[in-house]
């Protein structure tokens, strides 16, 4: 006779039953446990999604600019996409749970944006707090390595296009019912269509309402009425030289502008991003019409070294007062006037030809007074400063039929340090 005592037919349903609704919690099927498959919830498509329920898009810029190539540096700090996305409040994991989740990459056209979560159901999380927890922590490292391997495929185009990767999300919501949340991590440097910035002077207003309503006539801009829009990492991309303060700015205002073009109910534009270090690269990337940010020159003629800071390097719009960034580019002037061993320095400030004339020499004189002063708190003595608002203009014509050349403008707008030395 055995000692073993066969279990009851009832026991062992009772058991199985237990262990279905355990692995129900987990939002794991019953033959896919979490050790087996800890991260099959993200490619599980809702078939069963209604109108009602919450939705969440995140869309990962994997553009040449945004992205490390084998002419990155080792060490390079370049962005960290999906450390920066999960930064975001929207993609805490209590926030997804309950509603429905997608995540893609784009580049350079809307029709290239592609789903690698499409519509995921996030099951709430259930038990106790520690076991919420563990669960919690396990879906957000998934979604971590999902949004890295995004951001690590090779794009499919040579463009970036910030407004097809909008239009695209807003066919994933599908409907208006629910509450609507997409969340964008780009550097912002769109290369095609009506936003295009290869052109931009980087520097006032007016450029900005003249690219939405070009935006608006040419209808590229998505329909996202009640959505709430979060863009982050605006100014940081992975290659080329980095914008100064103002310059940063003005990108932010510009895609704040832009969503609110859109009709969303909410816009929040940061030019943030986490950071980590590129590491040895032998992938050959692509390369990309490139946006570049008016950036501090040098021209030579006779005894004479012209040193040439643009307005927007060192201040904000219509303003004289010396930004953050202006620090960097004038202690690297100093730096330059004393290696040239100046006989005499002068400074002169310039504008374009919008606004008063007046208006335009007060602001000239105003701006190389600034640098005057700082340049003297570095220990170097300016013979004059003077302001020529747009008498001298360095780049023409400003408009073309009528039509503002901003790069010409933002080109105008500058103050020069002229370094005469001896022969």
């Amino acid at each position: 006779m055995s000692l073993l005592t066969p279990a009851r037919p009832s026991r062992l349903l009772a058991a199985a039953l237990a262990l279905t609704a355990v692995l129900a919690g987990s939002g794991c099927g019953a033959f896919d446990t979490p050790e087996a498959r800890p991260c099959a919830w993200l490619d599980r498509s809702s078939d069963d999604a209604n109108d009602a329920q919450e939705r969440t898009i995140v869309l990962v810029d994997r553009s040449p600019s945004a992205r490390p190539d084998r002419t990155t540096p080792p060490g390079d700090r370049v962005p960290d996409w999906a450390t920066t996305v999960l930064a975001a409040r929207e993609l805490a994991p209590p926030a997804l749970e309950g509603g429905i989740l997608s995540v893609a990459g784009f580049d350079g056209t809307r029709a290239t944006v592609s789903w690698a979560v499409d519509r995921v159901f996030v099951t709430p999380v259930k038990g106790n707090d520690t076991l919420k927890k563990d669960r919690r922590d396990g879906r957000r490292d998934c979604l971590r390595r999902r949004l890295r391997q995004l951001a690590a495929e090779a794009p499919s185009t040579d463009r970036t296009d910030v407004l097809g990767a909008l239009a695209a999300a807003d066919d994933q919501l599908i409907s208006e019912g629910g509450r609507r949340r997409i969340v964008v991590a780009t550097d912002g440097l769109t290369n095609t269509g009506c936003a295009d910035l290869r052109s931009a002077g980087f520097d006032g207003t007016a450029e900005i309402k003249e690219a939405v309503e070009r935006c608006r006539k040419a209808g590229e801009l998505p329909d996202l009425t009640g959505a709430e829009v979060t863009l982050v990492g605006i100014g940081h991309a992975a290659r080329g030289e980095a914008p100064s303060s103002p310059q940063t700015a003005w990108l932010a205002t510009f895609w704040t502008r832009m969503c609110d073009a859109t009709g969303a109910s909410s816009c929040e534009v940061a030019a943030t991003a986490r950071v980590r270090q590129a590491g040895k690269n032998t992938r050959v990337g692509k390369t990309e019409p490139e946006v570049t940010f008016p950036a501090v020159a040098e021209q030579q003629s006779g005894r004479n070294t012209t040193i040439i800071l643009p307005g927007s390097v060192l201040f904000a719009t219509d303003s004289a007062e010396l930004s953050l960034s202006a620090q960097s580019a004038l202690d690297d002037a100093a730096r330059r006037i004393n290696d040239l061993d100046p006989v005499s320095v002068a400074i002169s400030g310039h504008t374009d030809s919008r606004g008063s004339e007046q208006h335009g020499r007060q602001l000239s004189l105003a701006r190389a007074r600034a640098v005057r002063s700082a340049l003297a708190e570095r220990g170097i003595t300016v013979a004059s400063a003077r302001g020529y608002s747009d008498d001298r203009p360095s780049c023409t014509p400003e408009y073309h039929d009528g039509v503002p050349d901003y790069a010409a403008m933002a080109c105008n707008r500058r103050v020069e340090i002229t370094v005469t030395v001896r022969r």
